[in-house]
């Protein structure tokens, strides 16, 4: 954070583009998370989730674990002015949002008690999952300096690639 270049000029991203790049992201995990619990449900492991509660479920859960990391990241972000601040601490807050959030849920829309539990577990594998493979919070991102650098860098090279001879 200290090596940050343009600090003085720094920009915060808009909370809406922060939450629909989340929701995007989290499209990918509703389809996971929804096709866990009506599998679950099917294979008798649990009171059976039908098709319709397991979508609703998994969509409700989504929209409400992304908004609070959006949140969560939004604080990092403007604490160390930089738009991808990457953090252990912020890390760890992101990775244990899921698990309250989709338990409460769990216990709204959840075919029995037993729902809840089983909604914040397939929730919390589908979450810890992504964290690990696509989102890596924990690793610092381009500061505005590198994303202008690397924008004209693949400007100046489309140019010269579509320059007619």
């Amino acid at each position: 954070m200290a090596g940050n270049s343009d600090v003085s000029d720094f920009i915060p991203p808009a909370f809406s583009f922060a939450l629909t790049g989340h929701l995007a992201t989290g499209a990918v995990k509703v389809v996971a998370i929804a096709l866990l619990l009506w599998g679950l449900g099917l294979t008798g492991w649990t009171a059976s989730f039908p098709a319709g509660t397991a979508i609703i479920t998994a969509v409700v859960v989504m929209v409400a674990v992304e908004l609070a990391t959006t949140g969560v990241e939004r604080i990092f972000v403007l604490r160390h002015r930089h738009p991808d601040p990457g953090s252990v601490p912020m890390t760890a807050i992101v990775a244990v949002l899921p698990l309250p959030i989709s338990f409460l849920i769990g216990l709204l829309f959840g075919p029995a008690s037993s729902g809840a539990l089983i909604t914040m577990a397939v929730t919390t594998v589908v979450y810890w999952a992504a964290l690990v493979v696509l989102e890596r919070p924990w690793v610092e991102g381009d500061t505005q300096a590198d994303i202008r650098k690397k924008y004209e860098q693949t400007k100046a090279m489309t140019g010269e690639q579509f320059r007619s001879e």
